[in-house]
């Protein structure tokens, strides 16, 4: 009878502990959200800008996916880091060690 008790008192704390693994999964969540959409808007700042610009923040745009657990837009957006990068460097006049293979 007594570890029914404790168990009955025990109950509701562990409830409510339940509902605040979803709430911070919400809450978890919602962070990466704003942190994708603040990376996609800086990176639209820099498409009018130096083509280095737009391969730093193409970058971190990938990141902000990688974080949000988005393998497909992370892909995405590494493949457009590529893209810009390599106008970047042709742009400065560099080339990669690999075009040289």
């Amino acid at each position: 009878m007594r570890t029914l008790l404790i168990a009955a008192m025990l109950m509701p704390p562990l409830v409510l502990l339940g509902g605040c693994a979803d709430a911070l999964d919400a809450q978890a969540q919602s962070a990466h959200a704003l942190k994708v959409r603040d990376a996609m808007n800086d990176y639209e700042k820099a498409s009018a800008s130096a083509p280095l610009d737009r391969c730093v923040k193409a970058k971190l745009v990938a990141l902000a996916y990688e974080d949000a657990r988005d393998p497909a837009s992370a892909s995405a957006w590494r493949a457009r880091e590529t893209a810009d990068c390599q106008a970047a460097a042709m742009a400065a006049g560099v080339t990669s060690p690999q075009a040289g293979e």
